[in-house]
């Protein structure tokens, strides 16, 4: 979910870089690797997870990391952004996700936390980007 917020705001220009299978190189060990299948991508994922530096936000790393090794159709699907787009509206609109907090879903509760951290954290890392802000 955090690279998918990352993606979701930034919007990049979709590639044919990397069609299963390929080989190239890991952003982690720089050593060449066989990407065969999804689960090869996921792989590296968990190392960049291991190895993340606490400097960045797991969705910062990740968008950064990712297309240097994988093409992000294999990674993200329409829930991930519906998800977003949920988040969305029920901070908009006020919409409460349960009930009650005991009735309610925790883990879309964990979602939401993640995607609001993760968009809090493109936007000031945007705004630094370009001179706007440094708060």
């Amino acid at each position: 979910m955090s690279y998918a917020c990352w993606y979701w705001f930034l919007q990049p220009k979709p590639h044919d870089q990397f069609i299963l299978p390929y080989n190239c190189s890991s952003p982690i060990s720089n050593k060449d690797r066989d990407f065969n299948n999804v689960d090869d991508i996921w792989q590296e994922i968990s190392l960049i997870v291991d190895a993340h530096d606490q400097k960045r936000t797991l969705g910062q790393e990740l968008w950064y990391l990712v297309p240097l090794f994988a093409n992000p159709q294999y990674l993200l699907d329409e829930s991930h952004f519906n998800l977003i787009n949920e988040y969305h509206y029920v901070k908009e609109y006020n919409i409460p996700l349960g009930r009650t907090l005991d009735e309610t879903d925790a883990i879309k509760l964990d979602h939401f936390t993640i995607i609001k951290n993760e968009l809090a954290s493109v936007i000031k890392h945007e705004q630094e980007k370009h001179g706007r802000s440094k708060s």
